[in-house]
């Protein structure tokens, strides 16, 4: 971890003196809109196409592409952030956070390299460095729920569930039905010991699949939620469907809660929590 530390200082530090260079090479930081100078134009023509190449699943050729315009036009923070994106799938970890350093050394106030950098530091357990990117994100945009998200992730990362499912109900506000942060508040609900209103945020996140599509992860959550109720068999078919599905990890629970006597599964739907209602996932 101090290795990593001290690498993603460094980053920063090759990242100031990058930008002095390129403040010579007659390539300005432009405005995301208004009229295009022939470097950049060139800069986000080669962009494109490296993205183009992305969405084809061609990587290398995505990542030479977005190099050849990051060296086309320095401070454009858009080919940065891409080739950033890039160099991140192909596990070039390191190489990312330098690219997103730099374009927030041009533009430290865009809430979208903010959130891309903070990702990246919290998958990397700089979770200091990835709270203060998500704060900052939050500040400079309240209403994103993107930013929201980062810092329920970090909080949840630090171990802070109640602050982490705060911040994925703010988020929840301004997307109700974002699948990934209902996911996430659930899992939240899941590891406070709240199973019944785990339950019901599945519920919610099941009704924005049509039938016999909801995932095997969702299926799998909602079987530990109906297990930590006593609902025994409910659980049970729960996990099959997740099974059937593709959800590998569902099998070794089936397995154990099959190996239980019939009356002998955790919890009971007496005790569940007063005031919620258990939703029904859709298939």
């Amino acid at each position: 971890m101090i290795r990593v530390r001290s690498t993603a200082a460094s980053v920063f530090l090759a990242a100031a003196a990058s930008l002095l260079v390129a403040a010579g090479s007659g390539c300005r930081f432009i405005p995301r809109s208004g009229p295009v100078p022939q470097d950049l134009a060139e800069a986000r023509r080669l962009c494109n196409a490296g993205l183009s190449a992305a969405d084809q699943k061609d990587l290398m050729r995505a990542e030479g592409l977005l190099e050849r315009a990051v060296k086309q036009c320095p401070t454009d923070i858009d080919a940065r952030q891409h080739y950033a994106e890039v160099l991140w799938k192909r596990g070039e970890r390191m190489d990312a956070v330098k690219q997103i350093a730099e374009a927030m050394q041009i533009a430290p106030d865009d809430v979208g390299l903010c959130i891309d950098g903070g990702r990246m530091y919290m998958e990397l357990g700089l979770l200091d460095d990835a709270d203060r990117l998500a704060r900052q994100a939050v500040s400079g945009a309240p209403r994103s729920a993107e930013a929201w998200r980062l810092h329920g992730q970090v909080s949840l990362a630090r171990g802070k569930a109640e602050e982490s499912l705060a911040d994925f109900h703010r988020a929840l506000a301004i997307v109700p039905d974002d699948r990934a942060i209902l996911l996430e508040t659930a899992e939240v609900y899941r590891r406070l010991d709240r199973p019944q209103r785990a339950l019901a945020t599945l519920a919610i996140l099941g009704e924005t699949y049509g039938p016999n599509q909801t995932p095997a992860d969702v299926l799998e959550m909602e079987g530990m939620a109906q297990e930590a109720l006593g609902r025994r068999a409910d659980a049970i078919e729960s996990y099959r469907q997740a099974i059937a599905k593709g959800g590998a990890s569902a099998g070794a629970r089936l397995a154990s809660l099959q190996q239980l006597p019939a009356d002998g599964s955790p919890g009971s739907a007496a005790g569940s929590e007063p005031g919620t209602a258990a939703g029904v996932i859709r298939r």
